[in-house]
């Protein structure tokens, strides 16, 4: 939808003090009784913050919950699209098929700085960094919840949890019972069938999701994208104490591929087709009041297959003398396996401590093409150990620390601690201070790439070979498998509350991230058979720092009607030494949302939602984008 140029400063005064004119204009008039599904009467819960069930007020750090009335308002197709909603979140798309989110910063399509969880599986990718959001195994309708921690948690979680966490809670099958059918049409080839059926037998519930997804991409770009997608999820209640969750996953699909800052000769708009699939099963036991114990294995599978053939181009001509580029066969295919091992016991000690502590082994294989890595097959090995406590004398004040302690075979021990102390105004309200340190491991691409693209040509004559031409192309990026892992420093100082029964909600916090060691590319002369240039090398090397301010605030109004705020303002120095990058615009200095709920009679149910990001930096050059305005409108009936 079109939208009227509006200025692009926006009043940060204005925003935060919206919520409470509309707490205002509202204390006047009678407000209709508010019911136990409408809103919150207690403080919501979470648990991603420390693996801990705790009240959002004693998180240590800013945590973000986006339910199931917030993904619905949303009007999202896929679900990289909720994360505008949080503050401080970056959302965007290199091609029609490749989402990107971040936080804080955005440095390359991959976003290789955020940890992703579904139901407590990782499914970030070892290969190159980032999350295959495509094919992910789950839909929008079957989540239940999503916490968002924004900030770094590796304490809890372990490396590449480096900006922030975002934890996907599936609906237990149980709340899945009979057969549905979605179906979604519109522009640019969209189309989307979802089937699910959910059911019981004894002590057994399921729901098996089948779905097939299909765009355009943008307009005048090679970029479309199909996908099929399977799932399963099985909850067995063996006794009243133990329950077995089994889930498990197949996707695959093709995807249109065109590189606009390459050239079309040497890298052509193609196909490539994504495949993966996993397997999860997980114990829960419960112990006592506060005590549990919980196991869970899980495998996932990702491949990739991407090749193409260049033959015998004509670059140029003089008569009948042509320059005849050399045949090229590429392959940046890759393969990438995890078998991961993990459990995790939760306890009460006395009445002022509570502890979660655990641990884990992972396995990680990763294979590169002959043009990414060589044809050659890496391993990672990692061993963790992490316990978190909660310190509560009952009083104003709440002490959480935190420890996560890992072995990587590829780049060894690292150590990431928090520790956040919290006072409490009210059971409802409080301020917290924290400071955490994280790490993200390099990909195995950026450990141990081999890329090489070299393009050689010859000369022809009446179709005759008759002479070696110049080297057209020669591109190395190189990893030494020396890279060592990014390091953060944050601290975060902020307030959480809510008031009249739950209908205002806030969280304001103040932020100075510290990155260190950053893995950027370093240009070193190479020389060898294969190759002979400029390599680019995979390096630990930059540093900068991220500071700002953000705020988020729901007000409900009545049953079925509320409004939604969020701001964030980010300022970066990376005037720290001799970086290789200028980060001064990787993240925007603003950005906002406002989704706007309301109920309306006879089943109607409406909503607005705007978006706003400033200007930032392009992922493929140091060209700034032009801020982004976003609006979507929702209307929808339901007949039940």
């Amino acid at each position: 939808m079109q939208l009227t140029k509006i200025k692009n400063k926006i009043s940060c005064c204005a925003l935060v003090t919206l919520p409470f004119v509309m707490t205002t204009l509202y204390a006047e008039e009678a407000e209709p009784p508010l019911s136990e599904e409408a809103f919150w009467q207690e403080v919501p819960v979470v648990m991603s913050a420390t693996r801990m069930s705790q009240p959002v007020v004693d998180a240590p750090v800013a945590v973000t919950v986006i339910d199931r009335e917030m993904i619905e308002a949303s009007g999202a197709r896929q679900i990289p699209e909720l994360f505008r909603l949080v503050p401080g979140f970056i959302v965007g798309y290199r091609d029609g098929n490749t989402p990107s989110v971040s936080y804080h910063m955005s440095l390359d399509r991959y976003a290789r700085r955020m940890q992703v969880l579904i139901d407590g599986r990782s499914v970030y990718t070892t290969a190159i960094g980032g999350i295959p959001w495509a094919t992910l195994h789950i839909t929008l309708d079957d989540i239940e919840r999503i916490e968002v921690v924004r900030g770094p948690n590796s304490a809890s979680y372990g490396a590449n949890s480096f900006l922030g966490v975002i934890n996907i809670i599936t609906k237990p099958a149980v709340l899945d019972r009979g057969t549905s059918v979605k179906v979604n049409k519109g522009d640019q080839g969209v189309k989307d069938l979802y089937l699910r059926h959910g059911g019981e037998s004894g002590k057994l519930d399921y729901r098996v999701t089948a779905g097939f997804s299909a765009d355009d991409g943008f307009q005048y770009r090679h970029d479309y994208e199909l996908t099929k997608t399977l799932s399963l999820r099985a909850d067995y209640h063996a006794t009243g104490d133990d329950l077995i969750t089994m889930q498990g996953g197949v996707g695959r699909g093709p995807r249109g591929v065109e590189n606009l800052q390459a050239d079309p000769v040497l890298n052509p708009p193609r196909e490539k087709i994504e495949l993966n699939h996993h397997e999860h099963i997980k114990w829960e036991r419960t112990l006592g009041l506060g005590d549990s114990l919980s196991v869970q294995f899980y495998h996932i599978f990702q491949r990739n297959f991407e090749t193409y053939t260049v033959n015998n181009y004509v670059l140029t001509s003089a008569g009948a003398l042509q320059l005849v580029l050399d045949p090229m066969f590429i392959d940046f295919g890759r393969r990438t396996e995890r078998y991961d091992l993990e459990f995790q016991h939760n306890t009460k000690l006395n009445e002022m401590w509570r502890i979660v502590w655990g641990g884990g082994v992972r396995q990680d294989t990763v294979w590169g093409g002959e043009n990414l890595m060589g044809n050659a097959e890496i391993g990672n090995h990692l061993k963790q150990g992490f316990i978190n406590a909660e310190w509560d004398p009952k009083d104003h004040w709440l002490i959480n620390l935190g420890l996560m302690v890992e072995d990587y075979s590829t780049t060894g021990t690292a150590r990431s601690p928090r520790v956040g102390v919290n006072y409490r105004f009210s059971p409802a309200d409080s301020v917290h201070f924290s400071v955490s340190r994280a790490i993200r491991t390099p990909s195995m691409f950026e450990y141990a790439a081999d890329y090489a693209q070299q393009a050689t040509s010859h000369y022809e004559l009446a179709g005759t070979t008759v002479g070696v031409g110049p080297t057209i192309s020669n591109i190395s990026w190189l990893g030494t498998q020396d890279t060592k892992p990014e390091h953060i420093r944050s601290y975060e100082l902020g307030y959480t509350g809510m008031v009249d029964d739950g209908r205002l909600s806030y969280d304001a916090k103040l932020f100075r991230d510290e990155i260190s060691e950053l893995i950027t590319f370093v240009q070193r002369p190479v020389a060898g058979d294969n190759y002979d240039g400029v390599a680019d090398f995979y390096e630990n090397h930059d540093a900068l720092t991220i500071k700002g301010f953000e705020f988020e605030t729901t007000r409900h109004f009545g049953v079925g009607t509320s409004a939604r705020l969020t701001y964030a303002y980010a300022d970066i120095d990376n005037e720290l030494g001799n970086n290789t990058t200028d980060y001064s615009h990787v993240a925007p200095k603003h950005s906002a949302s406002l989704l706007l709920i309301k109920t309306f009679s006879r089943g109607y149910k409406g909503s607005l939602g705007y978006y706003y990001t400033g200007e930032i930096q392009g992922w493929e050059g140091t060209d700034l984008r032009d801020p982004v305005r976003r609006l979507d409108l929702r209307l929808a009936k339901s007949t039940t």
